[in-house]
């Protein structure tokens, strides 16, 4: 049993991971508690995100209005508004190229939609994943040209494309390239790239999604077509701009970019857009996800996001664009149960390369900063979820391959300090990878089979050379501790005004001290539901998801019947209307008293 008052900054837990205690500030936390006549906890939490006093207020009730950056600050934004407004004017025709994945899609979506609302058709393609690939191409460039396109945009690619963009000058298209993949300093010779992360931008824009940028050049284009008196002219009525935040919202939380500054206020307002479920192909999605009450960031992460992702995985690549510029409810629910058909065959296919990857990892792979895992016919739709699974579950960066034939196909996803865009950069570059590209945390690659080691051994030196630190236990950051008895609906409500939560914004961790597991029991197939005891003598739920035959399953089973300590999320049960807490349990230890 460990006292409080004796607790150390850092302890391991029962199943050996490390629980490491945030800085805080008594001082502001007072100053701030005081100010705004909030709890003790909200003012500590508030405090340790490091938030200043002056801005809670901005923080808690932010404004469009007040926060929108100018599009224009943006490198080849205006000349890329220009461009298209002169194209609109002129009846030239556009086309779109857009990625597979959920940013791609809704930054597809959202330039259809709007172009809808002016009148106008556009000609839009998303390759196919595994016959295509990632990026454009000259086949559809070409394809495009013989439509008589003379303007394209890509979306969520084009920034590393140097010889497609050199087919389509050559062929007289203008393409302009709204992106936010790492590039390198030499661009293609697209007509515009409109990228935050091009090394010559200095709008600090530069943790936006791509589908974040494309709003900005929807926004700056509205203005251009709204100075020029061509909505008057053309008796068009202009756009409502707040319109599409849903959409936003969902590309943006997919996508796993940071959710701070332009981001943070795009999901909120988003997910204020999305309840009123006026896009008939998301209200489809949410209907066939069995979402009930509030909309939350973990909706669109987890239920939504994978849905449309599913389609481009399997090879149905323009499902999820088909979806959200649908305009008819019938066709709507159609596509969403394909979607939702296809969401549940990559969980059969993602559950048997998952533990095939896992079965490669070893304590020497587990040694390395970054894991590769690699494993032949392995199905390449989902390499990049197991990706994003061995990296939650080893606490290390993760590359997974598949091979065929000699060639193979990589995805990655990376964690917070080590850019694994650039590194995969640096490795073409240096002729390991055939190509790739991507951003700090995912990317994606090519390379021969051949040279699999040798870009395992590539990274270990470049990280090593960066001086990138290597955990080599979990970490498990917490935010304060707290009694069972304070797992209720007034300090989740409390806790919510921090939100929403995501990439760099991440959700509080508590301790919870003297938690008496009066049950543990399996649910479904690999979870564990617990109540906990509160000194008072009162229930609460607590579940520990995918825990079964783990040590945290192990030792909560063990623990039956023992008071201990917990480690979680405070979280909702919202069904029938009524809106019960829960404690969503990470790891657990020797109770603290």
């Amino acid at each position: 049993m460990i006292e409080e008052k004796d607790l150390k900054k850092d302890f391991l837990s029962l199943t050996n991971q490390c629980w490491k205690f945030k800085n805080f500030d008594e001082r502001q936390i007072e100053k701030i508690s005081q100010n705004y006549n909030f709890s003790y906890l909200l003012a500590k939490l508030f405090n340790i995100r490091d938030i200043n006093v002056s801005d809670i207020d901005q923080y808690i009730n932010p404004s469009l209005k007040d926060h929108m950056p100018d599009p224009y600050n943006l490198v080849d934004m205006e000349k890329a508004c220009s461009r298209i407004y002169d194209a609109i004017c002129n009846n030239e025709k556009i086309a779109i190229f857009g990625d597979y994945d959920v940013d791609g899609s809704t930054s597809t979506s959202i330039i259809i939609n709007y172009f809808r609302l002016l009148g106008i058709q556009l000609e839009y393609h998303i390759p196919n994943r595994f016959t295509e690939g990632y990026g454009p191409s000259k086949e559809i460039f070409s394809k495009f040209k013989k439509n008589k396109i003379k303007v394209i945009i890509t979306v969520d690619c084009g920034t590393m494309s140097y010889e497609e963009m050199k087919f389509a000058k050559k062929e007289n298209l203008d393409v302009i390239v709204l992106d936010h993949h790492q590039p390198e300093v030499a661009l293609p010779e697209a007509y515009a790239i409109v990228n935050p992360n091009r090394i010559d931008d200095k709008s600090n824009l530069n943790y936006l999604a791509a589908v974040g940028v494309t709003y900005f050049f929807l926004i700056g284009l509205n203005r251009k077509l709204r100075s020029m008196k061509w909505f008057d002219i053309n008796d068009v009525v202009e756009p409502n701009m707040i319109s599409f935040l849903d959409i936003i919202a969902l590309g943006t939380i997919c996508d796993a970019v940071p959710l701070k500054g332009i981001n943070r206020l795009l999901v909120i307002k988003g997910i204020e857009v999305m309840k009123k479920q006026l896009n008939v192909g998301l209200r489809s999605l949410i209907n066939k996800s069995a979402i009930k009450g509030r909309i939350s960031t973990y909706d669109l992460g987890f239920k939504l996001g994978p849905r449309i992702n599913a389609a481009g995985r399997l090879g149905r690549s323009s499902f999820g664009t088909e979806l959200l510029t649908a305009t008819d409810p019938t066709n709507a629910e159609k596509i969403a149960s394909e979607l939702d058909k296809f969401n549940q065959e990559r969980r059969t296919i993602e559950s048997y390369v998952l533990d095939s990857a896992e079965k490669q990892v070893t304590q020497e792979k587990l040694e390395k900063k970054l894991l590769i895992v690699y494993g032949e016919g392995w199905h390449e739709g989902v390499i990049g979820i197991i990706a994003s699974r061995l990296k939650d579950k080893y606490h290390r960066p993760c590359v997974v391959i598949t091979i065929s034939k000699g060639n193979a196909k990589g995805s990655g996803r990376s964690m917070k300090g080590i850019d694994l865009g650039n590194l995969v950069i640096a490795a073409k570059q240096a002729g390991i990878i055939e190509s790739g590209g991507g951003h700090s945390m995912a990317a994606g690659l090519s390379l021969k089979e051949e040279k699999i080691k040798e870009l395992e051994n590539f990274f270990e030196s470049q990280l090593s050379r960066n001086q990138s630190k290597l955990i080599d236990e979990k970490m498990f950051y917490v935010d304060s501790i707290i009694s069972s008895s304070g797992i209720n609906l007034a300090v989740y409500d409390e806790i919510e005004m921090l939100g929403p939560f995501g990439s760099d914004n991440f959700e509080p961790n508590f301790v919870v001290k003297s938690s008496l597991l009066a049950s543990v029991k399996q649910i479904g197939e690999k979870h564990l539901k617990c109540l906990i005891k509160t000194v008072e003598g009162d229930f609460i739920e607590g579940i520990a998801f995918r825990s079964l035959s783990t040590p945290l399953g192990d030792e909560l089973q063990k623990n039956k019947g023992n008071t201990v300590s917990l480690l979680g999320k405070i979280k909702i049960n919202e069904w029938g209307g009524r809106r019960t807490p829960q404690l969503h349990i990470e790891d657990i230890g020797e109770q603290i008293k």
